[in-house]
């Protein structure tokens, strides 16, 4: 006992006493340095972020009005919009969420619930995880081979976009949606087996429910950023349209008057179903060298803006209302 005690009273010989130095106020002094370094640097973030909103939204004012949203494209910028843009990018955004929701978070589900832990499974968690980090460019060049070469012929019509977005945000959103499902305590789980629930009931009434949270987070955020991409449908060849795009899976005019051949005519699948979104549209004006399509530009930027802050704005919305 005395030793211990002697060895707890000295090291090496010495009183621990000595040894020791809280340098309190140097820790403290550093610790003030480092709050007012993050302090300083959310701020200048913040201040460069507000300076480009102010200077886009001053720029864009004159032509942010019923006539942007009512208005094709034309070659006078007086009688210019982005109605058909924005309706192409409405759409596309309608049919990448039916394709995103179930697909991301079944394969989320199966992969944390499900899948057996071996090498097939780890190497198809390495792609997912590879695939969430890879340029949108790329994609891009995916979907011009598979989808508008593959599939249309080289025609870039609405589909290809559908399709080519869908893959582009569908890692992500199954790398957050698993995140979240692996957050819900083992308790929960083991809970409801002891209740004597099986895995399907456990995971629709528990395990779900706690993560709907972050699987909503995932995906709007990740839908979000996909509907402000510009570089896959550069590269997949849509081009600006003056026309409204078919949206419509099935012709229900066809379908009611009894012409079951012209059901899928005039619809989403139609080979002439060309299409613009607002990031292409913002791409083309921009580079114009006519002022008023800079402008125009200016305007689309800002309309593109709310439209991305509104579905982050719903995504915080239903993550608190889900809580």
């Amino acid at each position: 006992m005395s030793n211990s005690s002697d060895i707890l009273e000295t090291i090496e010989g010495q009183p621990i006493e000595s040894r020791f130095e809280p340098k309190l106020k140097s820790r403290q002094l550093w610790g003030k340095i480092f709050a007012a370094f993050c302090i300083f640097a959310t701020s200048l973030g913040l201040i460069v972020l507000a300076f480009l909103i102010y200077k886009v939204v001053q720029d864009g004012s004159s032509r942010l009005n019923w006539d942007l949203f009512q208005l094709y494209p034309s070659r006078r910028p007086s009688e210019s919009g982005y109605r058909a843009a924005i309706l192409g990018s409405i759409a596309m955004l309608s049919y990448v969420l039916l394709l995103v929701v179930p697909l991301g978070v079944c394969s989320a589900i199966y992969l944390e619930e499900y899948a057996k832990k071996n090498w097939f499974t780890d190497l198809i968690e390495l792609n997912i995880y590879n695939l969430a980090g890879i340029p949108s460019i790329i994609y891009g060049l995916l979907g011009l081979g598979l989808f508008v070469r593959g599939m249309y012929g080289g025609r870039a019509v609405l589909v290809t976009g559908i399709l080519t977005i869908t893959l582009l945000i569908l890692p992500p959103v199954i790398v957050i949606s698993r995140e979240a499902i692996r957050a819900v305590p083992q308790s929960i789980r083991q809970a409801s087996y002891g209740v004597g629930a099986t895995k399907w009931q456990t995971i629709r009434h528990h395990v779900l429910p706690a993560a709907l949270p972050g699987i909503l987070t995932a995906v709007i955020i990740s839908t979000s950023r996909g509907i402000g991409e510009t570089a896959p449908i550069v590269v997949l060849g849509a081009g600006t349209v003056l026309f409204d795009p078919k949206a419509s899976p099935i012709n229900f005019g066809a379908l009611f008057s009894g012409k079951i051949g012209d059901v899928f005519t005039d619809t989403l699948w139609s080979n002439d179903n060309f299409f613009s979104v607002l990031p292409y549209q913002i791409y083309e004006w921009v580079g114009d060298p006519k002022a008023e399509f800079q402008v125009l530009a200016s305007a689309g930027i800002v309309v593109l803006l709310i439209l991305v802050l509104g579905m982050n704005l719903i995504a915080i919305f239903l993550r608190s209302r889900a809580k």
